[in-house]
């Protein structure tokens, strides 16, 4: 009986641990973001992975992590990237986001 109640309170405590370094970890992310970027909006915006027009792929990455492919068309006055996300299947992505000379100008999900 001393084991199992021994057991569960060793569980307890390794669930509070994980969760106390989970928090640590994100609190230490959104500090170091802060830093880079010094605007609370854009930090709140890539803690939560949201992607807006404008951000750069800097931000994109910050926010998405890297892309599982990326496609990119480089012409006379601009270079063209797809970053594609979450393969479904041989070239088949759910996500793809388009950038313009490293800014994001707009994304298909599905």
């Amino acid at each position: 009986m001393e084991w199992v109640v021994a057991g569960c309170l060793l569980a307890v405590g390794a669930a509070v641990l994980w969760y106390a370094a989970r928090a640590l970890a994100r609190r230490s992310r959104y500090a170091r973001l802060l830093a880079k970027y010094g605007d609370d909006r854009i930090v709140d915006a890539i803690v939560t992975g949201t992607i807006w027009q404008g951000m750069t792929s800097e931000q994109l990455r910050e926010s998405w992590g890297n892309p599982v492919s990326i496609e990119e068309k480089v012409l006379k006055t601009k270079t063209k990237q797809v970053f594609k996300y979450q393969q479904v299947s041989p070239n088949r992505y759910r996500d793809k986001v388009m950038l313009e000379d490293g800014i994001v100008v707009g994304w298909d999900q599905k």
